[in-house]
């Protein structure tokens, strides 16, 4: 009897433990979601949020039927804000106004210059104030077509659907990280359609725990967990990810997948614009070796060379303008928030080098 006692007395503690256990989940996932939704700042939210339940205004990037991907028109977060046109950028009109002399820059986060949260502050911006201020010309008008991720493949596509429209008088093609990232795949996945890093856009599954706020604050904290980027949507599962390439023997890799779609994606894209009666302008693509990323290793270093020898090989064979700004632009960590990115310093350097390149080449026909 006493022993039955003793069981059931045993069973009732388990019980009450497991209750108070779910009890306490239930406030602390009560607690979190409410510190979530009224004590934590808009981007920190951001980094805590699943993505299927951000706002259409905080969704960076959207589907596109030829391009995968492209800036989302009604993004807004802070001053970092995309115009009616997916564009980073004021509103201006697809028609060129007349005598304005539109410049559009074309490539990757670098171009969209992702580490600067102020758009009055990228890249592009900046140029086209000094163009104006330093230069007098009054009539430029510069364009931000840089898309995070985006390499050479998409900005041929970005090119011949989206800024061709603008009737563009000088492009700017700046490209580097994204295109050796391409031939970070096995050699029998490298492909002319760059299947190895891209797939269709497919939103990513969400791991059940992620669902919890308690849990998805716990997981991100320790970083088992993360925010998904756009590389969730759209890379392929042949795609290399920077953190594991290492185990992946990467030299080798750069040896048996050289940059021949690299080449041929250039060479189109110069082609397309002059068919179209625009000047154009390719840039070697600078980076900063003093952060502990991936842009400092030998591997990507190497493929950095590797890609700027190949701008520079075809802008040679095809009589194109072409800047040299990796060896000009300092790699001081006061101009740079990462290996890859300029900050707001960094992005009014790369302004300055830019427009002193384009001036003293009499790129700007300041007549029209």
């Amino acid at each position: 009897m006493n022993k039955a006692r003793s069981s059931s007395t045993f069973s009732r503690k388990i019980v009450i433990v497991l209750i108070s256990i779910i009890f306490t989940l239930l406030v602390l996932e009560v607690l979190s979601r409410v510190w979530l939704n009224f004590f934590v700042l808009e981007e920190d939210r951001f980094e805590y949020s699943l993505h299927s339940y951000l706002r259409p205004d905080n969704q960076r990037y959207i589907p596109h039927h030829y391009l995968n991907y492209y800036p989302n028109p009604k993004y807004k977060r802070g001053k970092t804000f995309h115009n009616s046109l997916g564009y980073r950028n004021d509103e201006f009109s697809i028609k060129k106004p007349e005598r304005v002399f539109r410049i559009v820059a074309i490539g990757g986060s670098s171009t969209y210059t992702i580490s600067v949260k102020d758009n009055e502050k990228t890249f592009t911006s900046q140029l086209e104030r000094i163009l104006q201020d330093k230069y007098g010309y009054n009539n430029v008008e510069v364009i931000n077509a840089g898309v995070g991720g985006y390499n050479s493949w998409e900005s041929l596509v970005n090119l011949q659907f989206r800024v061709l429209d603008l009737d563009p008088d000088l492009i700017i093609v700046y490209h580097g990280t994204n295109d050796v990232q391409t031939r970070f795949v096995e050699p029998e996945s490298y492909t002319g359609d760059n299947s190895g890093r891209r797939k269709q856009w497919r939103s990513p599954n969400i791991p059940i725990l992620e669902y919890s706020a308690l849990f998805r604050i716990l997981l991100r904290n320790s970083g088992i967990t993360s925010q998904v980027g756009i590389g969730n949507f759209v890379d392929s599962d042949t795609a290399y990810k920077p953190n594991s390439i290492i185990n992946k023997n990467p030299f080798d890799l750069l040896k048996k997948n050289p940059p021949i779609y690299f080449k041929r994606n250039l060479t189109n894209i110069a082609a397309v614009s002059r068919a179209n009666g625009t000047e154009i302008i390719f840039a070697t693509w600078a980076h900063s070796s003093n952060f502990d990323d991936y842009a400092s290793t030998p591997y990507y270093q190497q493929g950095f060379r590797e890609n700027n020898e190949a701008v520079i090989e075809i802008a040679q064979i095809n009589d194109i303008s072409m800047f040299d700004f990796a060896s000009k632009m300092p790699e001081d960590k006061k101009y740079w928030a990462d290996g890859r990115h300029v900050n707001e310093l960094g992005a009014e350097k790369k302004a300055e080098l830019f427009a002193e390149f384009i001036y003293n080449l009499g790129l700007i026909n300041n007549s029209k």
